[in-house]
This record gives structure tokens, sequence and C-alpha cells, in this order.
């Protein structure tokens, strides 16, 4: 009777019960922590360098105004072209050599980019615009460098989490990747540059993200990359050192669950550049709709806001639903979200307090942020997740990086298609022809998101279409034994 009692309220209150579902990561051990913080510092320097990196290379490194951008995005297409090679180096060489050597890349690339301007025009004598080939060279080694984070980040993660607590494990590792960001403008950067004003408070944020990235580098010190969660997925160091990388790749290329993982992720191209369009077509169309004061500060807080408060509130509901069908309802409803913004302002108007077509616009971009982050919550975890319980043991690095593709296809079409299609419908100087009614719908912004809502819908209902054929709810049985197949392929020379 006693016992009963005892019990019985501890299971069905569901304060406690919701919190009890946190302690699965007690079984993760301390090597997840590690990774996780890793993660934090590497992405509270990655977030910080983003925000002000155009106009540090403009206003403190003497860029031109369209140069600066340009490498911006230079930047963020070389970790992609990188991160292919970088994960078959890491199931090669492991995950502390792995780290050691992008931590030594990143934070070389970094000290040389910060320094690069200083340094050629101060000590070589060059001009600015010769010193900025320093500058470029920089970015290239800053780049390779971050291109190991992902797939080893990701891959430490799967490593050092039990199977019953790997979906919240990569929750959290997403949740902590949000705290940097959300953390990077509003507690970082805002500050150093009230402190130090002008070029020298640029110059102050990419130190400080430099320090972290050493901060980071100091933790994978303490990492054990010979523990395994699950000891059937351990593999030993002399079998996993014992391949090439191009022999390595082409055992990926030729197995079954690569080729229908390759398949799923062309399938989430469409709703990929729903993704890019945060970074690299928004801020325009925010300023050219509402004008130059619009607060871009706090719309990049809002969506790692959502993010934050949303895992932490859902994390321990999320295990009792499919990885596949919440990644289907998070694509779905981040491509719901262009609806805000694909209808006319003047629909807006029915709502109280929306007078004017700006305010209508705020409301649509808001609206857009908080559901768009909601659905990203839902799917990038989920995603990152599932291509990690694809692979086979030996070589998650490979597939994880092998999951930066959609994004990287992503970034060259959406530039292309993305340039071409603010030119048209959202030039600079819109505004004032949308207020006196001499825009067409078919010539406005909101076509332009109607163009982009059709491409984003197109990813969760191929998958929908498709699900059977290459996306399993259980991946892990799909991934092939290796001394079966090679049993089998022995039997079939054999044969021949």
């Amino acid at each position: 009777m006693s016992d009963t009692t005892t019990e019985t309220p501890k299971s069905s209150n569901p304060i406690v019960r919701y919190f009890s579902e946190f302690g699965v990561l007690k079984e993760c051990g301390i090597n997840f922590w590690l990774t996780n913080f890793i993660q934090f510092f590497d992405g509270l320097a990655y977030f910080t360098l983003i925000i002000v990196f155009a106009l540090f290379l403009k206003d403190y490194c003497g860029f031109r105004d369209a140069d600066a951008p340009f490498w911006v995005g230079m930047y963020t297409l070389f970790i992609s072209l990188f991160v292919f090679a970088v994960g078959t180096i890491c199931d090669i060489i492991g995950l502390k050599r792995t780290y050691l050597v992008g931590f030594s890349m990143l934070i070389l690339g970094r000290i040389i980019m910060g320094m690069g301007s200083d340094f050629g025009m101060r000590l070589l004598d060059l001009s600015q615009d010769h010193s900025r080939y320093i500058v470029i060279a920089g970015i290239a080694i800053m780049s390779f460098g971050s291109a190991f984070m992902s797939p080893c980040i990701s891959t430490s993660v799967r490593r050092f989490t039990t199977l019953h607590a790997r979906p919240t494990g990569f929750n959290f590792y997403y949740l902590f990747m949000n705290i940097g960001a959300l953390l990077a403008g509003v507690a970082i950067v805002d500050p150093i540059r009230a402190h130090w004003s002008g070029p020298e408070g640029l110059q102050m944020v990419v130190n400080f993200g430099t320090c972290c990235e050493v901060i980071a580098f100091l933790f994978t010190r303490f990492v054990n990359e010979n523990f395994y969660a699950v000891p059937e997925e351990r593999i030993t160091t002399e079998k996993a050192s014992s391949r090439r990388p191009l022999q390595l790749i082409g055992e990926v290329i030729r197995e079954r669950p690569f080729q229908k993982l390759l398949v799923f992720l062309v399938l989430t191209l469409g709703v990929r550049l729903v993704f890019t369009l945060q970074f690299m077509i928004m801020p325009q169309y925010y300023t050219r709709t509402i004008g130059d004061d619009f607060q871009l500060g706090f719309m990049n807080s809002l969506n790692p806001f959502i993010i934050i408060t949303g895992l932490i509130v859902i994390i321990p509901i999320l295990k009792y639903f499919s990885t596949v069908k919440l990644m289907i309802w998070g694509m779905s409803i981040s491509a719901a979200s262009l609806i805000l913004m694909a209808i006319p302002p003047e629909c807006y108007f029915v709502f109280p307090g929306i007078d004017t077509v700006s305010q209508a616009y705020f409301v649509a971009i808001f609206l857009q942020i908080i559901i768009f982050a909601f659905g990203e919550l839902l799917f990038s975890p989920r995603f990152s997740e599932y291509v990690a319980r694809v692979a086979p043991k030996d070589k998650v690095a490979s597939y994880m990086s092998l999951a930066g593709l959609p994004m990287f296809i992503a970034k060259p079409v959406n530039g292309v298609v993305g340039g071409l299609l603010v030119s048209y419908m959202c030039y600079d100087g819109i505004a004032a022809k949308i207020d006196t009614g001499h825009v067409s719908y078919w010539c406005s912004p909101e076509f332009m998101w109607t163009i982009y809502l059709a491409l984003a819908v197109i990813s969760p209902l191929a998958i929908i279409l498709t699900k059977d054929s290459f996306v399993s709810d259980h991946p892990e049985e799909d991934v092939p034994d290796e001394d079966e197949e090679r049993k089998e392929l022995a039997t079939q020379e054999a044969q021949a």
C-alpha cells in the first residue's frame, strides 16, 4: 500500500513526468556534455562573425561594397564544399585528430583574416587592395577548418548517446547551437560595438570569436574518443585507419542506404531554399518594404529564441513521435510560413491596429519568423538524427558530411534565383510604389514569395509520396552488416 501511494503521485504529476524525460541524458556521460560545450563555443564564434562579417571586411579590411557580401557568401559556400571531403577524414583518423586538424586550421585562418589587413599594410608595406589577398587567404583557411566541425560534432553526439537518449541528445545539440546564435547578437556583438565604436569594435568581435574557438579546442582535449555509449557500435582503430579516403568514398557510394539517403536529400532541396532565404534574401526584403530603420537585430534574435524556447518545452514530447513524421511536419510548417508573405498586405487591414502597408508587412514578417522557427525546430534536429541513424557505424562522419548537400546546392541556386527575383520584384524604392498602388501583384514581393512557396511545398509532398521507397521510420534496420556483405560478395565472386 505504501509503495503504491509513493509512486502514484510521481507518475501522475504531469510536471514531474515532463522533467523526468530529460533524465535519459544521464545515460550519456561526460563526453556528451563536452561535445555540447564544443558546439556552444564554436557556434558562438561562428554567429558573432556572421553578424559583423560584411561590415568587418568593408570597414576594417577595406573591401569594396560589392566585394564584402560576396566573400561572406563564398565563406559559407567554401564550408559546404569542404565538408564533403572532411567527413571521410574523420571516419579514418578518429575524432580527436580531426578536432585537432579542424581547430588548428580554423584558429589559424581567423588570426590571418583578423590581422591580414594590418600585417599587409604596416609590416609588408602593401597597399590596402593587395593586403586584402591575405584576408581572403585567411577566409579560405578558416572555412576549411569550419568544415570539420559539423560532421565531427554530429558523429560525437551519436557516439556518446545511447539509442534511448539519442533523439533527446540531438535536440540538445541543436538547442546549444541556437543558444549561441541568440547570445551572439544581444549579449556579445551589441555590447562590444557599444564599448568600442567603429572598425575597432568589429575587430574586437572577431577577436572574441577567436578566443571562443580556442576554448572549444581545449574542450576537445578531454574527449575520450574510445568511449561508445552503445558498445555494439564500436569499431577498431586498425580497421578504420586501414582505409584511404577515396576507398571509403567508393564504399559509401556503393551502399544502398547511401543511395536512398541521397534521393532523400535531393527531395529536401525545395524547403532548404527557404532556410537560405533567412540570410540571403530576407534582409533586403525587410529594409525595402519597411525601411532602413527596420529592427534587423531584434528579428535575427527572434528565430533562435523561438527555437530555444520551443525545444525546451517539447523535447520530452518529441520522443513519442516518428522521426520521419516530425521531419515532414517541420518541412510543411516552414514552407507554409511563406503564405503569410505571399498574400497582399491589404488583407491584414481587417485586423485592428493595422492601418498601413508597413504595419501589415511587419506583422507578416513577425508571424512568418515564428511559424518558420517552429517548423525548423521540428525538422533540423530530426534531420541530423536521421542521417546519423542511417549511417553504418564506421561511416557516420562521411554520411553526416553528405547531409550538407542540400544547403550546398541551395546556396548558389538561391543566389541566382533570389538575385533575379529581388531585382524584379523587391527592388530598392518599391515601397513607395506599393504605397501608391502602382505595383501589380505579379510584379510585387508577394508574388516572389508565391514562387518560393511553390518550390518549398515540393519537398514535403515528394517525401510523402516516396516515403515507402526512400525513407524509413527505422533506418537502423536498413544499414547493412559489413560481415554479411563481405560473405555475400565472396559467394558471388566464387560463383562467377
